[in-house]
């Protein structure tokens, strides 16, 4: 009786220094679930871009197609268009475009579900996750130092969900506030790098001298010219009723 009563001890030590101490580097790992598979999976269809061979490309596009309809749809023609052309830039580019989006998902949820600590802390671990395989990619494309301030951003988001410890011992208090900070400086800084390329191409017209046209016009805001003809039609409308109940006073 003595040895199970010393047995059951230990375990609700354990139990009680796992969730006492949450400042230490374990309560705060991510582990296993960070992994997102259709991220993993660009992994591998870099592979079968690099040896030409399309028909495993598509065969990795189709294992997720689900997904990117459901998803990702934005990204789907520009996909489909790369697969029919043997385009590899314009398909390495889609499926970037698509984590981009997958991270901005799993953070949009992590924020719906905030005071699920559970379930927050998992989407945060995926869209991290994601991140990570988009990491050289962003190395590339901006700096080393622009990419740590991005997993500053998911390390402050993780300690914002606070930690509910357990029967409230260990806790700690939940920020809200600095959790969508640092969210939307993620979503921020890797949105402009990783566009939906069709998207990108249809801001081709926008070039120098239609932007200043467009300033003349002061279409980006309140339009003088829209305004102006706004007036005149309703002081129109005014002398079009006036003139008729004129007329009806006649008859």
């Amino acid at each position: 009786m003595k040895k199970s009563s010393l047995f059951l001890s230990f375990i609700f030590i354990f139990i009680l220094n796992s969730f006492a101490f949450p400042l230490n580097t374990a309560a705060y790992s991510y582990g296993d679930p960070n992994e997102e598979k259709m991220a993993e999976a660009y992994k591998e269809l870099t592979v079968h871009l690099d040896h030409d061979d399309w028909g495993k490309v598509k065969e990795v596009y189709q294992t997720y197609e689900k997904d990117f309809s459901l998803y990702f749809k934005k990204t789907v023609p520009d996909i489909e268009k790369a697969i029919e052309s043997k385009d590899k830039e314009l398909m390495r580019r889609s499926w970037q475009a698509a984590m981009r989006l997958n991270i901005e998902r799993r953070l949009h949820f992590a924020q719906e579900q905030f005071d699920d600590y559970g379930q927050a802390k998992l989407l945060l671990a995926k869209a991290r996750g994601t991140f990570a395989v988009l990491e050289p990619e962003m190395v590339e494309q901006t700096d080393q130092t622009t990419v740590d301030s991005i997993y500053k951003a998911f390390d402050d988001s993780l300690k914002a969900l606070g930690n509910p410890g357990l029967f409230g011992i260990g806790d700690q208090q939940n920020d809200p506030e600095i959790f969508t900070k640092q969210t939307q400086f993620i979503i921020d800084t890797i949105q402009p790098i990783f566009p939906i390329v069709s998207e990108e191409q249809d801001k081709s017209h926008l070039t120098k001298d239609n932007l200043d046209f467009l300033d003349q016009m002061q279409e980006g805001g309140t339009s003088s010219f829209w305004f102006w003809l706004s007036i005149s039609l309703v002081v129109l409308l005014i002398v079009m009723i006036v003139v008729n109940k004129r007329k009806q006073k006649k008859q």
